[in-house]
């Protein structure tokens, strides 16, 4: 998405005329493919998902007016943007907080795709700090397995602490190792 918005703006670099309107527009447009897919609904499926059913409906309504609120917030200071850095300036400061924004979730946001209630509570008691090193262990293995093709490279796997579950069985006071691959099946026989 950064991409497409530095395109954007740098298209208004152009002189005026069909060139700029052309590379402006496919700029646009390109961002907009890429985000109403991609990050565009992921605040609502993202909230649904991770949150426990006695309070889904107050979260979901805190995180659907965030949501509004930050969309009010870039439509008021966008024009003060343009007047300030210009359209390249003001679309170039919008894609630097893409990149941004794109390290913090990398780092901050744990996956919760295909993962039950209770898979989701053993993934939420985990440390930002430990998330936040299993996600760059993840970052280098996707960079080794898909770009340099290295086929024998190992997965990444996440430390959890020992946790005691409603049935009253305690696990181990050894830490526990899982990879949240939708296809494994989680420790203690919560699948």
């Amino acid at each position: 998405m950064a991409i497409f918005q530095l395109l954007t703006g740098l298209g208004f670099l152009l002189p005026e005329g069909k060139g700029q309107l052309a590379l402006v527009m496919t700029g646009m447009y390109l961002f907009s493919v890429a985000y109403s897919p991609g990050e565009g609904p992921v605040p609502f499926l993202y909230s649904a998902e991770s949150m426990p059913l006695y309070v889904r409906d107050v979260g979901m309504s805190m995180a659907t007016a965030l949501l509004w609120f930050f969309n009010f917030l870039l439509a008021v200071t966008f024009p003060k943007f343009q007047d300030a850095f210009h359209n390249t300036g003001a679309f170039g400061y919008y894609a630097a907080w893409c990149v941004v924004g794109w390290f913090l979730i990398l780092l901050f946001v744990p996956e919760t795709k295909d993962l039950t209630l209770e898979q989701l509570d053993a993934r939420f008691s985990i440390s930002s700090k430990s998330h936040a090193k299993y996600a760059l262990k993840q970052c280098i293995y996707v960079i080794r397995r898909y770009v340099f093709r290295r086929q024998r490279v190992k997965r990444p796997v996440i430390d959890l602490p020992p946790q005691e579950y409603d049935y009253g069985h305690k696990e181990a006071d050894h830490p526990r190792k899982i990879s949240f691959d939708s296809d494994e099946k989680m420790p203690g026989g919560l699948n």
